[in-house]
């Protein structure tokens, strides 16, 4: 067995963090290809086929609980071995067949398509320019693009609110987690946060089908996802706070409020620094949730708190490139 030293680990990490300078500044620059999804499915539309599949043929309403949670865990780890594995030849194929320089910058495209910061700000900024239309339900159905909330109802701040909380989530899961994890693992480290994070989408529900079954998808996304809503929440402070040290403190207290572990980091930050409240009761097709306020400021919110937000969102994603930037420079080659 080939004994792993330092340098190989040095190597490795070179590797992972050229390999998603190459994926933010292509996602930065055009997003998602959408003729070819056009033609040929994203690659998380067949993990999620695949979690469809196995949730069919696993998952049993008159299995025992224990059964169930066996099964969820069953179809997590398929779900995230076969496209690691995918991901792992890939790159491997990749570097074996071309140079290294090529071969980054192949990996960096394939790995660029599971970073969502170009598309996030297109929604957003989307759901901006509806605001600016004298039928409100233009902005609804804008909004209601990228939240799962029952939009028909929202108001002016509400569907503010709902786009903003949306940012800040999103650029947690959506920006920070995929980097985050494809420093570490390159290709495969990227696409099992994507596998894991598609899983909870799915069937990490606490509802009576996924109540078991959707255990295992819940909480490793929970575990998954513990760092890059700390780190997110730290960028937004540190891009647009005057009294980081203060907000930090506020980001604490206000982020226990929100029944995500993760979730509540970001948008606790955002609030913040923007001065508004988020969260507050919301609707879900026939249910209201009465969650608490998270925040410190105005309720009634206008598009211009979009605006900043983005604002905000841009800079604080730029720390992520100039981060993997200096340590290109400062890692020991």
């Amino acid at each position: 067995m080939k004994k792993i030293t330092l340098y190989h680990i040095q190597t490795l990490l070179l590797r992972h963090l050229k390999i998603m300078a190459i994926a933010i500044f292509i996602d930065a620059i055009w997003g998602d290809p959408k003729q070819i999804y056009n033609k040929i499915p994203h690659p998380i539309i067949w993990i999620g086929n695949l979690i469809d599949y196995l949730d069919k043929k696993l998952n049993h309403p008159q299995d025992t609980a224990p059964q169930q949670k066996r099964n969820g865990f069953l179809t997590l780890g398929l779900t995230v071995a076969l496209p690691c594995l995918i991901g792992y030849f890939i790159q491997k194929s990749l570097f074996k067949i071309f140079p290294k320089p090529i071969a980054c910058l192949l990996s960096g495209i394939i790995g660029s398509i599971f970073i969502a910061r170009r598309s996030l700000y297109e929604h957003v900024q989307d759901v901006s320019n509806a605001l600016e239309h004298p039928d409100i339900n233009i902005a609804r159905h804008a909004v209601s693009q990228i939240v799962g909330r029952n939009t028909s109802q929202l108001d002016h701040s509400g569907i503010v609110r709902a786009a903003i909380e949306s940012l800040a989530e999103n650029f947690s899961d959506g920006v920070t987690a995929p980097i985050f994890w494809g420093c570490i693992g390159g290709l495969p480290g990227i696409i099992i946060y994507k596998a894991i994070n598609t899983a909870d989408s799915m069937i990490g529900h606490k509802t009576t089908k996924y109540q078991y079954f959707g255990y295992a998808a819940a909480k490793t996304d929970d575990y998954v996802n513990y760092p890059a809503s700390r780190l997110s929440a730290l960028w937004i402070i540190l891009t647009a706070s005057k009294k980081p040290i203060n907000d930090i403190k506020q980001v604490i207290k206000e982020a226990k409020k929100h029944n995500s572990p993760n979730a509540g980091w970001p948008e606790a930050a955002m609030a913040t620094c923007l001065s508004i409240y988020l969260a507050g009761p919301r609707q879900y097709k026939d249910i209201v949730l009465n969650t608490a306020w998270i925040g410190n400021g105005r309720k009634e919110l206008n598009r211009n708190d979009i605006q900043n937000a983005l604002k905000i969102f841009l800079s604080a994603c730029n720390i992520h490139y100039n981060l993997i930037l200096f340590n290109l420079f400062f890692i020991p080659k």
